[in-house]
C-alpha cells in the first residue's frame, strides 16, 4: 500500500487548499505497489478519499474495539497489539515515505469470513495504528498463516459507534443514504487545525445489498 511523502502547510498556502495537500497525501494508500506484500491491506474503494475540503464537520474516525482491546488511531502501536493477542506478525513494506507495516487477522467463525488489516505509516511513526481495513471474504475461505484467526476473547469488532462490517442496522441505512440502498461506495472526510496541528480522518464504506462488505479508516496528524 503506498504512502507519499506528506506536504507541510506553509503560512503562505491557503488552508483550503493545504488541507487538501495534506489530505491527499494521507489517502495515497488508495492503491498497493507491486512489490506489496502478499496479503497486505487492500486499495481503498474507487472514487473514495479526499476532496478539496471536510465533508463532515467532524472527526468520522471513532477508535476500534477488538473485545475488550480498544484500538485508538494514533495512539495504540502495532507491537501492543500483538503482544495482547499473542498471535500475528508485524509485516514491513516499502521505504522512507512510502513504508507501511501492518498486522493481518482473520475472523473465520463470523457469518461471512472477514479479514482484517491494522496499519502504520511513515506518518505515524514508532509503529502508531494510522489505519484500519477490514473486508468480507468468500464464504470457506481459509485462515492463512500471514492472517492467522483472531482469538474469540478479541471479538466482537466494531468501532465506538456501532460501525463494522455486515448488515446495515435501518438508522445506518438512512445516513449512508443511496450508496445503501443501491450499493456502491460511501466515503467522509474531516480537516480541523488544533492549535499548530493538522488532523484529518477519513472512512470510507462498501456497501452492496444492504451490506458493509468493505471497510476503511485513516487518520492522521501534523505540524
Amino acid at each position: 500500500m503506498q504512502r507519499t511523502s506528506t506536504p507541510r502547510c506553509r503560512p503562505a498556502l491557503p488552508r483550503v487548499a493545504c488541507a487538501a495537500a495534506f489530505a491527499g497525501a494521507v489517502l495515497a494508500a488508495a492503491a498497493a505497489p507491486p512489490e506489496a506484500a502478499p496479503y497486505a491491506p487492500p486499495a481503498w474503494p474507487a472514487g473514495t478519499g479526499v476532496g478539496a475540503g471536510p465533508t463532515v464537520a467532524s472527526d468520522p474516525v471513532r477508535p476500534l474495539n477488538l473485545g475488550k482491546l480498544r484500538i485508538v488511531l494514533e495512539t495504540t502501536q502495532l507491537a501492543a497489539v500483538r503482544s495482547a493477542v499473542g498471535a500475528g506478525t508485524v509485516v514491513h513494506q516499502g521505504n522512507g515515505s512510502d513504508a507501511l507495516s501492518f498486522l493481518c487477522y482473520t475472523v473465520a467463525d463470523a457469518a461471512a469470513p472477514q479479514r482484517l488489516w491494522l496499519t502504520s505509516s511513515e506518518l505515524a511513526g514508532g509503529g502508531k495504528i494510522d489505519g484500519i481495513e477490514a473486508v468480507e471474504l468468500p464464504s470457506g475461505t481459509p485462515v492463512a498463516p500471514e492472517c492467522p484467526a483472531l482469538p474469540a476473547s478479541f471479538q466482537p469488532l466494531r468501532f465506538d459507534d456501532g460501525l463494522w462490517l455486515g448488515a446495515l442496522s435501518v438508522e445506518q441505512k438512512r445516513a449512508y443514504g443511496t450508496a445503501a440502498q443501491h450499493g456502491g461506495a460511501w466515503s467522509a472526510s474531516y480537516h480541523e487545525k488544533h492549535g499548530s496541528l493538522d488532523v484529518v480522518g477519513s472512512i470510507a464504506l462498501d456497501l452492496r445489498k444492504g451490506r458493509v462488505v468493505g471497510l476503511f479508516v485513516a487518520h492522521a496528524s501534523q505540524t
